[in-house]
Protein backbone atom coordinates (compact mmCIF):
# COMPACT_ATOMS: atom_id res chain seq x y z
CA UNK A 1 0.00 0.00 0.00
CA UNK A 2 1.35 3.86 -0.95
CA UNK A 3 2.37 5.36 2.11
CA UNK A 4 0.85 8.55 0.66
CA UNK A 5 -2.38 9.59 0.86
CA UNK A 6 -4.21 12.64 -1.04
CA UNK A 7 -5.86 15.91 0.33
CA UNK A 8 -8.93 16.70 0.24
CA UNK A 9 -10.70 16.27 -3.44
CA UNK A 10 -10.40 19.13 -5.82
CA UNK A 11 -7.48 20.79 -3.73
CA UNK A 12 -4.66 20.50 -6.01
CA UNK A 13 -2.14 20.00 -3.56
CA UNK A 14 0.94 17.74 -3.06
CA UNK A 15 -0.04 14.03 -1.35
CA UNK A 16 0.12 13.96 2.31
CA UNK A 17 2.44 11.54 3.35
CA UNK A 18 1.09 9.48 6.07
CA UNK A 19 3.87 8.65 8.20
CA UNK A 20 4.69 11.86 8.66
CA UNK A 21 1.37 13.03 10.47
CA UNK A 22 1.85 9.78 12.64
CA UNK A 23 4.97 10.77 14.14
CA UNK A 24 4.11 14.93 14.38
CA UNK A 25 1.09 14.26 15.97
CA UNK A 26 2.08 11.42 18.49
CA UNK A 27 5.70 13.38 19.22
CA UNK A 28 3.04 16.68 19.74
CA UNK A 29 1.15 14.85 21.94
CA UNK A 30 4.11 13.37 24.42
CA UNK A 31 5.37 17.38 24.01
CA UNK A 32 2.15 18.72 25.46
CA UNK A 33 1.87 16.17 28.09
CA UNK A 34 5.61 16.45 29.28
CA UNK A 35 5.34 19.21 31.57
CA UNK A 36 2.22 18.25 33.32
CA UNK A 37 3.92 14.84 34.01
CA UNK A 38 6.96 16.60 35.11
CA UNK A 39 4.95 18.82 37.88
CA UNK A 40 4.15 15.82 39.06
CA UNK A 41 7.15 14.28 39.58
CA UNK A 42 8.66 17.47 40.62
CA UNK A 43 6.16 18.52 43.03
CA UNK A 44 7.20 16.76 45.72
CA UNK A 45 11.11 16.71 45.27
CA UNK A 46 11.28 19.68 44.83
CA UNK A 47 8.55 20.94 48.40
CA UNK A 48 7.16 23.07 45.79
CA UNK A 49 4.30 25.04 47.02
CA UNK A 50 1.36 24.57 43.78
CA UNK A 51 -0.13 28.00 44.69
CA UNK A 52 2.58 30.30 45.55
CA UNK A 53 5.42 29.08 43.72
CA UNK A 54 5.61 29.59 39.73
CA UNK A 55 7.01 26.69 37.54
CA UNK A 56 10.13 28.82 36.63
CA UNK A 57 10.83 28.19 40.61
CA UNK A 58 10.73 25.09 40.31
CA UNK A 59 13.02 24.98 37.01
CA UNK A 60 15.70 26.46 39.24
CA UNK A 61 17.79 25.01 41.84
CA UNK A 62 19.01 20.79 42.57
CA UNK A 63 16.06 19.04 41.00
CA UNK A 64 15.87 21.73 37.89
CA UNK A 65 16.42 19.34 35.86
CA UNK A 66 13.21 17.63 36.23
CA UNK A 67 11.08 20.61 34.94
CA UNK A 68 13.60 21.43 31.84
CA UNK A 69 13.46 18.18 30.88
CA UNK A 70 9.25 18.56 30.50
CA UNK A 71 9.46 21.78 28.82
CA UNK A 72 12.77 20.77 26.22
CA UNK A 73 9.81 17.85 25.35
CA UNK A 74 7.37 20.57 24.92
CA UNK A 75 9.51 22.63 22.50
CA UNK A 76 10.10 19.49 20.68
CA UNK A 77 6.67 18.56 20.73
CA UNK A 78 5.47 22.52 19.25
CA UNK A 79 7.95 22.20 16.44
CA UNK A 80 6.65 18.46 15.40
CA UNK A 81 3.03 20.21 15.57
CA UNK A 82 4.75 23.36 13.35
CA UNK A 83 6.12 21.04 11.10
CA UNK A 84 2.53 18.05 10.54
CA UNK A 85 0.53 21.56 10.52
CA UNK A 86 2.60 22.50 7.65
CA UNK A 87 2.12 19.33 5.69
CA UNK A 88 -1.45 18.71 6.98
CA UNK A 89 -1.90 22.65 5.74
CA UNK A 90 -5.95 23.01 6.36
CA UNK A 91 -6.21 27.07 5.68
CA UNK A 92 -4.54 29.87 4.47
CA UNK A 93 -2.55 32.63 5.21
CA UNK A 94 -4.01 32.08 8.65
CA UNK A 95 -3.21 28.94 8.93
CA UNK A 96 0.54 29.63 7.84
CA UNK A 97 0.67 32.09 10.39
CA UNK A 98 -0.32 29.86 13.11
CA UNK A 99 2.25 27.25 11.96
CA UNK A 100 4.69 30.43 12.89
CA UNK A 101 4.08 30.42 15.73
CA UNK A 102 3.83 26.83 16.42
CA UNK A 103 7.77 27.40 15.48
CA UNK A 104 7.97 30.38 17.27
CA UNK A 105 7.03 28.81 20.52
CA UNK A 106 9.32 26.01 20.41
CA UNK A 107 12.08 28.88 19.85
CA UNK A 108 11.33 30.66 23.25
CA UNK A 109 10.67 27.63 25.75
CA UNK A 110 13.89 26.14 24.21
CA UNK A 111 15.37 29.56 25.04
CA UNK A 112 13.58 29.94 28.69
CA UNK A 113 15.33 26.49 29.88
CA UNK A 114 18.26 27.25 28.65
CA UNK A 115 18.80 31.07 29.34
CA UNK A 116 17.97 30.06 33.37
CA UNK A 117 21.84 28.76 33.15
CA UNK A 118 22.93 32.33 32.67
CA UNK A 119 20.11 34.40 34.68
CA UNK A 120 22.42 35.16 37.42
CA UNK A 121 24.28 37.51 35.11
CA UNK A 122 21.56 39.72 34.34
CA UNK A 123 20.10 42.92 36.50
CA UNK A 124 17.19 42.05 38.75
CA UNK A 125 14.29 42.44 37.57
CA UNK A 126 15.37 42.69 33.67
CA UNK A 127 16.27 39.28 32.66
CA UNK A 128 16.38 38.39 29.94
CA UNK A 129 13.86 35.36 30.79
CA UNK A 130 11.49 37.96 32.06
CA UNK A 131 11.31 39.63 28.66
CA UNK A 132 11.19 36.09 27.09
CA UNK A 133 8.13 34.97 28.86
CA UNK A 134 6.65 38.04 27.45
CA UNK A 135 6.87 36.70 24.34
CA UNK A 136 4.34 33.45 24.66
CA UNK A 137 1.50 35.27 25.64
CA UNK A 138 1.16 36.92 21.88
CA UNK A 139 2.05 33.56 20.69
CA UNK A 140 -0.34 31.38 22.61
CA UNK A 141 -3.27 34.06 22.07
CA UNK A 142 -2.76 34.29 18.42
CA UNK A 143 -1.95 30.65 17.32
CA UNK A 144 -5.01 29.40 18.21
CA UNK A 145 -7.02 32.32 16.85
CA UNK A 146 -4.89 31.90 13.52
CA UNK A 147 -5.55 28.25 13.27
CA UNK A 148 -9.49 27.33 14.42
CA UNK A 149 -10.93 28.38 10.88
CA UNK A 150 -8.70 25.82 9.46
CA UNK A 151 -9.55 22.93 11.50
CA UNK A 152 -13.06 23.91 11.65
CA UNK A 153 -13.21 21.92 8.08
CA UNK A 154 -12.64 18.93 9.88
CA UNK A 155 -14.27 19.27 13.13
CA UNK A 156 -17.20 21.26 14.59
CA UNK A 157 -15.93 21.19 18.23
CA UNK A 158 -12.41 21.86 17.30
CA UNK A 159 -12.71 25.89 17.03
CA UNK A 160 -14.26 26.29 20.30
CA UNK A 161 -11.60 24.67 22.17
CA UNK A 162 -9.01 27.06 20.12
CA UNK A 163 -11.09 29.52 20.94
CA UNK A 164 -11.36 28.74 24.52
CA UNK A 165 -7.69 28.20 24.69
CA UNK A 166 -7.18 31.48 23.57
CA UNK A 167 -9.55 32.90 26.17
CA UNK A 168 -8.89 31.40 29.07
CA UNK A 169 -4.34 31.93 28.47
CA UNK A 170 -5.20 35.59 27.62
CA UNK A 171 -7.44 35.62 31.18
CA UNK A 172 -4.91 33.73 33.10
CA UNK A 173 -1.71 35.25 31.69
CA UNK A 174 -2.77 38.25 32.62
CA UNK A 175 -4.19 37.72 36.33
CA UNK A 176 -0.53 35.72 36.55
CA UNK A 177 1.22 38.96 35.63
CA UNK A 178 -0.92 41.00 38.34
CA UNK A 179 -1.55 38.65 41.19
CA UNK A 180 0.28 39.16 44.72
CA UNK A 181 2.83 36.56 44.81
CA UNK A 182 0.92 34.10 47.31
CA UNK A 183 -1.27 32.89 44.51
CA UNK A 184 0.60 33.99 41.16
CA UNK A 185 1.47 30.17 40.82
CA UNK A 186 -1.87 28.84 40.92
CA UNK A 187 -2.79 31.39 37.98
CA UNK A 188 0.38 30.64 35.90
CA UNK A 189 -0.82 26.63 35.90
CA UNK A 190 -4.06 27.30 35.08
CA UNK A 191 -2.61 29.28 32.01
CA UNK A 192 -0.11 26.91 30.84
CA UNK A 193 -2.86 24.31 31.17
CA UNK A 194 -5.32 26.42 29.18
CA UNK A 195 -2.80 25.95 26.03
CA UNK A 196 -3.66 22.31 25.85
CA UNK A 197 -6.83 23.27 24.95
CA UNK A 198 -5.13 23.58 21.37
CA UNK A 199 -1.73 22.01 21.07
CA UNK A 200 -3.43 18.71 22.91
CA UNK A 201 -6.66 18.62 19.70
CA UNK A 202 -4.08 19.61 17.28
CA UNK A 203 -1.68 16.99 18.05
CA UNK A 204 -4.95 14.47 17.71
CA UNK A 205 -5.65 15.85 14.50
CA UNK A 206 -2.59 15.26 13.04
CA UNK A 207 -2.16 11.87 14.43
CA UNK A 208 -5.44 10.73 13.16
CA UNK A 209 -4.96 12.36 9.86
CA UNK A 210 -2.10 10.19 9.23
CA UNK A 211 -3.98 7.06 10.53
CA UNK A 212 -7.62 7.35 8.55
CA UNK A 213 -6.09 9.19 5.74
CA UNK A 214 -8.06 12.58 4.22
CA UNK A 215 -11.10 13.71 5.59
CA UNK A 216 -14.01 14.59 3.36
CA UNK A 217 -14.73 18.10 2.77
CA UNK A 218 -18.19 18.16 4.78
CA UNK A 219 -17.63 15.54 7.09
Amino acid sequence: MSSHRGRMPGDGAMPEFSELLLFCGAVGLVGQIAPFLALVVAVPIAEHDLIADTVSDLARGPHKWIMDGGFYFNAAGLLALSIGSAHLHLGRRAWSAGILCLAFLALVITLLGLWDELQAADPPGRTVHVWLTFLLAPLYLAGPLLMAPGVARIGRVLPYLFWASAGLWAIFAVAFKVAPDGYDGALEKIAIAATGLWTIPLSVTIFRRGLKGPVEQGA
